[in-house]
């Protein structure tokens, strides 16, 4: 069957996790042929794709939300001459398109579509239950199946039960070793990749480290906050507030390679999201063997278990709580972090395209 794979996102252009994921679909004998805007999210994408002989097709003002019946004619077109069964979208956009797409091919071709649901405004409660129901009509409507990331998510679209399937994200092959990589062991090495934003409450991790750290004498922890966002400046100005500027660091945004680099500094991955689709600042560090302190958000809940892998908080006293205990009983973080290290394969693509196959080109 050939697969016609959005490989990119407005604004964003060529994805980094969706090059992953269509490289792990080519490398598993299926037929794909992706399409994307103009932009590239990191340096070296395209070429990677080139690297294996698959075919990117470009297609101007794709991630624009702009000329929406020059870019349906621009998808049937390739849909026609490349015989595509089954169109796999990432957004909105892309669901409309192909809706319309199909519509105008009723007669001529049968098009199965599946739509991965990444994300929708979940820190506004209003926002939220707009967004959901939007977009749980179009998928309704318009999709044949449905991917949601973790249980969270499901549960959020529970009255499309019937369309549903559980499939993780995967993580990039970098982050996969034989052996678990060096844990540091000079006290809390703690990274919290994400945007500065409402909702990612930087603020609450450098309030309980702060606390934390005076009332331990902890001369030893450190704290590396990469990304980028409106909220990045006022979060330095609270970390010198604190006198905290030599203790925690602003790389900005960082590639996925360095990102991995400063996961491997660090021997504690931290989450204080308010909601999270999935979790991708979750299961990297995960991957790596690291110890998970995190809010009960995305795929968090399934994959973490109080004190075997992880420790879940729900404010800040609690998280001032997990780092005096980390912090005093220091083999914890190396322990939680071995257990996660041998369940890190779950989340290889390689063995979620498996699953794939099985649960949507064999269904």
């Amino acid at each position: 069957m050939n697969i016609l794979f959005f490989a990119s996102d407005y604004k964003i252009g060529l994805s980094t996790l969706l090059t992953d994921q269509l490289l792990a679909l080519h490398r598993n004998g299926i037929n794909v042929y992706p399409v994307a805007g103009e932009k590239n999210q990191e340096k070296g994408l395209e070429e990677q794709i080139i690297a294996q002989k698959i075919q990117l097709k470009r297609i101007h003002g794709l991630d624009d939300h702009k000329n929406f019946f020059r870019l349906v004619n621009d998808i049937k077109e390739i849909i026609q001459t490349e015989d595509i069964r089954l169109v796999h979208v990432q957004n909105n956009w892309q669901l409309a398109i192909i809706a319309v797409v199909k519509l105008k091919l009723y007669f001529l071709k049968k098009i199965k579509i599946i739509y991965t649901l990444h994300g929708f405004r979940h820190n506004s409660f209003i926002k939220s239950i707009m967004a959901q129901f939007i977009i749980g009509t179009a998928l309704f409507l318009f999709a044949d199946k449905v991917i949601c990331m973790c249980q969270y998510l499901k549960k959020k679209f529970r009255f499309l039960s019937y369309k549903i399937i559980i499939l993780p994200l995967g993580v990039a092959d970098m982050f996969f070793q034989d052996k678990r990589p060096n844990t540091p062991k000079n006290g809390l090495q703690i990274i919290f990749p994400a945007q500065f934003r409402n909702g990612k409450n930087q603020d609450l991790i450098i309030k309980a480290f702060a606390k934390h750290i005076h009332e331990n004498k902890d001369s030893e922890s450190y704290m590396i906050l990469p990304g980028n966002g409106p909220l990045w400046e006022d979060m330095k100005k609270l970390a010198s507030a604190l006198y905290l500027q030599d203790r925690i660091s602003f790389p900005g945004l960082c590639s996925k390679r360095q990102t991995k680099e400063l996961y491997l500094q660090s021997n504690i991955g931290i989450v204080s999201s308010n909601s999270e689709t999935f979790g991708q600042s979750i299961v990297e560090p995960f991957v790596l063997g690291r110890c998970i302190l995190t809010t009960a958000v995305g795929v968090a809940p399934d994959i973490i278990a109080t004190g075997k892998n992880g420790f879940f908080f729900r404010n800040q006293d609690e998280l001032t709580i997990l780092f005096d205990k980390l912090y005093k009983d220091q083999s914890i973080i190396d322990k939680t972090g071995e257990n996660n290290f041998l369940k890190g394969k779950m989340f290889q693509w390689d063995n979620i395209i498996q699953d794939y196959k099985k649960q949507i080109l064999n269904n």
